[in-house]
């Protein structure tokens, strides 16, 4: 029945909520016959003008009573302080309205008789799932005067505590004209921490006590005054280095434990370090909906922060609340450069390509051909005689592979064209020769291995598995290539990431791990096998580091602006790289270690061509001379 009075409200005021310009802020207190003590109204007014007004365009004011008087109170509040607030777009519910979670409870004014008119309204229920505070300004309409008013006040500010908000401050009369001002302080000096310490922070009557500015909704976070928060922590070098003693002494290292230290010494507050059970770490959602690990620490508040290479996901953030992402890696592959050695077979083979090989062959053939030919030309054709030369060569073939070998022949031929000839074939297997004894010499010497594919391609097409950990996987699947299951996946069943590897290393041929970046630079590091592996240039997914708290959690501003320093100071770059020597990661390319092919000795090609080609013009010149004799003679 009393909704109804709250929905003339609406329908009244309706008319009046514009977006004028704010020239004079004041309540006429003649234009309203209220019920309500002016010293309330003005109190609500100044807040509203001070801290709703410059903070946001729209604010949401709920109204709800259990008693017919307070009804009537609030309306007259409402009707009297509405119409001169013509600056922001209010919306007005009540308990009975159809109410949503929208951005607009950003800001909130409350208007309540009691406990029990807050837990029914309950505001809390509407914004559980947002990942930034609210503000609630509360205005106790108390009609009940056998209550005793500090238990009242401290029932009601338990149910903001209860629920994680923080920002709320209670405006109570409870002297006519006299108005107090109370709110709760998790962490408060000589008092009990993460509990609900109730104080009044300021008071109005007829002016304020203490400016509105720093005593209306007052920082709680600044100092936690040395109270505890509970910290869920693992084992994940080069991030975060955990080490647990039997004397129940903690101890934090590595980059992210460096951070850590850093804020609690900032914040002042001390660290209950807890670890997931069973080594679930991070912790998934399951199927069935429920959560291992740290997340699910985090959503029954047994925790208050967990870090550890938390990556920012947005399947994570629909659960919990994450701060500001402070370091940015990339999902690499890595491919152990020594991994895929030669055979006993292709070493010999090794030298020369199979271009190479073929077009060498070819050559050979082909001098073999012409010198089986012109030896066997010779007892009938003058011109075969004259390019063989005198005294006549008795095994043409023999010399041929004899030359070739770099073995000298007994008797050479006389004439022009076969000595150049000669020359020619000497110096083309020379170089072949070298070529092919000096890579060979190379390869028997020294540690020469397969290039490793330079791309994601060549690792799919040489045939290559990847090895990781279900929490790399669990972040890369979505991609094409995984979702078509075109690359072999084998599980590094190790919570370490790095080790996936080291199991690269134990299992050899053609496997490829898959981590973030640093993973693959603190194994390096620690191993001491710089240049040992040779990453892809292909930067598979970006991975965003957070910490991450309870959704909806107080702490997550203040965590973000010191992060937000942090980061601006260089602290943050300068502790990854105390501990993550990044020239560890700028590794030097493999060597291309590839056979020599036609490109590499096409200078040796040429050089037998320009060599064959001078033979032509020397024969073509003996050809004329030839004639020319013959003719000097018959004319004779």
């Amino acid at each position: 029945m009393f909704g109804g009075f709250v929905l003339i409200i609406i329908l009244r005021f309706s008319l009046h909520l514009t977006f004028a310009s704010l020239n004079d802020m004041n309540i006429p207190q003649s234009a309203c016959n209220s019920t309500i003590r002016p010293n309330v109204r003005v109190a609500l007014w100044d807040v509203i003008v001070e801290h709703f007004v410059p903070s946001t365009s729209e604010f949401l004011i709920s109204v709800h009573a259990k008693h017919i008087e307070a009804w009537m109170l609030m309306q007259d509040l409402l009707t009297c302080t509405l119409p001169y607030l013509n600056k922001s777009k209010i919306q007005i519910e009540t308990y009975e309205a159809i109410r949503l979670p929208t951005n607009t409870r950003q800001f909130n004014l409350l208007l309540i008789d009691g406990v029990q008119a807050l837990k029914e309204l309950d505001p809390a229920s509407l914004t559980s799932q947002f990942d930034f505070p609210e503000h609630y300004l509360v205005l106790l309409i108390d009609t009940d005067t056998t209550l005793v008013p500090d238990l009242l006040i401290s029932s009601i500010l338990s149910y903001f505590y209860r629920n994680y908000l923080v920002n709320v401050s209670l405006l109570f009369e409870r002297k006519p004209n006299y108005v107090e001002v109370y709110t709760y302080f998790p962490f408060m000096a000589n008092g009990p921490c993460k509990k609900n310490n109730v104080k009044l922070i300021n008071i109005y009557n007829g002016s304020w006590h203490h400016p509105l500015a720093t005593h209306i909704f007052p920082k709680k976070l600044a100092n936690f005054q040395n109270c505890s928060l509970t910290i869920a922590v693992w084992d994940t070098p080069p991030y975060l280095s955990y080490y647990p003693e039997e004397s129940g002494y903690a101890r934090l290292g590595s980059f992210e434990g460096d951070m850590l230290v850093e804020l609690a010494k900032k914040l002042n507050f001390t660290m209950n370090l807890v670890e997931p059970e069973h080594r679930t770490e991070r912790g998934e959602q399951l199927p069935d909906g429920n959560l291992t690990g740290a997340m699910q620490l985090l959503y029954d508040h047994m925790a208050d922060l967990s870090l550890g290479c938390f990556r920012y996901t947005a399947e994570r953030c629909e659960i919990l609340t994450a701060a500001l992402p402070y370091y940015q890696t990339w999902q690499i592959f890595g491919v152990e450069i020594t991994g895929q050695t030669y055979s006993s077979l292709e070493i010999f083979g090794f030298p020369f390509d199979l271009t190479t090989w073929i077009c060498l062959l070819i050559s050979f053939q082909l001098v073999l051909l012409l010198a089986y030919t012109i030896h066997s030309r010779c007892d009938y054709s003058p011109l075969a005689r004259i390019i063989i030369g005198y005294p006549r060569t008795r095994t043409p073939i023999t010399n041929t592979y004899s030359l070739f070998l770099g073995i000298p022949i007994e008797e050479p031929p006389r004439t022009n064209f076969a000595r150049f000839v000669l020359c020619s074939w000497v110096i083309y297997g020379y170089l072949m020769r070298n070529s092919y004894q000096s890579c060979l010499y190379k390869l028997l010497q020294t540690d020469i291995f397969r290039t490793p594919p330079q791309n994601i391609f060549e690792l799919i097409d040489q045939g290559y598995s990847l090895v990781m950990t279900k929490a790399t996987y669990n972040s890369v699947k979505v991609a094409p290539l995984m979702r078509q299951d075109r690359i072999p996946i084998i599980f590094n069943n190790d919570t370490y990431e790095w080790k996936s590897y080291q199991l690269v290393e134990r299992l050899g041929g053609k496997l490829a791990g898959v981590s973030p970046r640093d993973f693959l630079t603190y194994y390096i590091m620690s191993t001491r096998q710089r240049g040992g592996f040779y990453v892809l240039n292909d930067r598979f997914f970006a991975q965003y580091i957070t910490i991450y708290f309870p959704k909806h959690s107080y702490l997550i501003n203040r965590f973000n602006d010191l992060i937000l320093q942090l980061r601006s100071q260089g602290m943050i770059d300068f502790w990854a790289r105390k501990y993550l020597d990044v020239s560890y990661y700028k590794m030097v390319p493999p060597t291309n270690n590839d056979a020599l092919d036609m490109e590499d000795l096409w200078g040796v090609f040429i050089a037998y061509f320009i060599l064959i080609g001078l033979t032509m013009v020397v024969f073509l010149a003996e050809l004329i001379w030839y004639q020319v004799t013959l003719w000097m003679v018959g004319w004779i």
